[in-house]
């Protein structure tokens, strides 16, 4: 027992001089990442780490949070919310983080709540839409993004009202962000006096979309919403225009899951003309966001768009609360976020009564290659 207790004491003798040496005060602070790193939405997930690593990096280099460095553990979900769990379980019981960010899909995300409010633990999701997820009174359970309810709101006005959407129809992934965006578009629209003309879901990683595509011409639609992510969304596109649809309705992207650059790399010409709804898009004109655009384009060699803004964002609320609870305590970093006051590449924004964020959103259009400002920013508050 002696001889254990001697080790542990050379061991923390090591640790401490390795931290001194380091320039550090204190014991990394252990915060964990689900996001999806493999599987058909690798892309997108790697692009909302690419934001958490180059916030970590910026505030270890100008000191860290109470003296003491930001270490990640970043566990893969694959977008499939049994192994979501299973990460979480691990951050949680293993690792022993003191706050999560992830995940991605709304249906991981739904799954890793019930390990969150169990282990006290705070998470936050830089991406998941589904309104549902901060409307269960999990007070442990935070969204750094809008939701669909909160887009829904924003764009519906404009696209019905602006460019005259009446017949609206549907091509969305079978999740609880894709069905959960559905029902929140719908409930808008009917307020807006619009109806919809098609409805039609699809799996994640699905390639064929003519027999979809082929029901949709029948249709008398004047508008078609999308709601899927980078790669699903350019073959859906991509055969749009193969079977001559081009000049039938207005494709919108109101979720902005194809305002990137992979999806332009995919879908070329065909990207053209596509509108939607964003709380980040790069030329928003603010020297905040700029900043961002350029520091993020210098490391990573292109423009960053919401998921990597998200990511920065949410880490950096994670630090920002750290910080103003003075201690890297769970429950009292949960207490600091839900009273945060925070400004970053976006804007302004603070957490509702319900852990929800509120931020403004932007309309948006690719036009000759190039992702435009069409009007905002509009207010998402009642």
């Amino acid at each position: 027992m002696k001889k254990v207790f001697g080790l542990h004491a050379t061991m923390l003798a090591v640790l401490s001089l390795f931290l001194a040496s380091a320039g550090w005060a204190g014991e990394p602070i252990r915060v964990g990442v689900v996001l999806p790193t493999s599987g058909p939405i690798a892309y997108d997930g790697g692009l909302a780490l690419n934001g958490i690593k180059m916030a970590v990096d910026e505030i270890n280099s100008a000191g860290g949070v109470l003296g003491s460095p930001i270490e990640l553990f970043v566990e893969d979900s694959a977008g499939v919310p049994a192994t979501a769990v299973a990460a979480m379980e691990k951050l949680v019981g293993m690792q022993k983080v003191v706050a999560v960010i992830g995940d991605f899909g709304s249906s991981c995300t739904l799954a890793m709540m019930d390990v969150a409010q169990r282990a006290q633990i705070p998470l936050i999701t830089p991406v998941s839409l589904a309104p549902k997820i901060t409307e269960m009174g999990n007070i442990w359970m935070f969204r750094g993004c809008d939701n669909s309810a909160m887009i829904a709101k924003a764009f519906t006005k404009w696209a019905v009202q602006e460019k005259k959407i009446d017949k609206w129809a549907y091509i969305a992934i079978n999740t609880d962000y894709g069905r959960g965006s559905v029902d929140a578009f719908n409930k808008d629209l009917e307020k807006l006096g619009a109806k919809v003309v098609f409805t039609e879901y699809f799996n994640q990683g699905e390639t064929d979309y003519y027999p979809i595509v082929t029901r949709l011409a029948a249709s008398d639609a004047n508008g078609l919403c999308l709601f899927g992510e980078t790669v699903d969304l350019s073959r859906v596109v991509a055969q749009y225009h193969e079977m001559g649809l081009e000049d039938k309705m207005l494709i919108m992207d109101p979720t902005s899951g194809t305002f990137n650059a992979k999806f332009l790399e995919l879908a070329k010409e065909n990207a053209d003309g596509i509108v939607g709804a964003t709380r980040f898009a790069a030329a928003i004109p603010t020297p905040e966001a700029q900043k961002f655009v350029s520091d993020y384009r210098g490391r990573y060699g292109f423009d960053p768009e919401k998921y990597a803004q998200a990511g920065y964002d949410c880490t950096r609320m994670i630090a920002q609360s750290i910080d103003k609870a003075q201690a890297a305590d769970p429950a009292k970093i949960r207490d600091a976020l839900a009273g945060i006051q925070y400004e970053g590449p976006q804007g302004k924004a603070h957490f509702d009564d319900k852990n929800q964020l509120i931020i403004s959103e932007y309309i948006v259009m690719f036009r000759d290659g190039k992702l435009e400002i069409v009007a905002g920013p509009i207010s998402t508050e009642d």
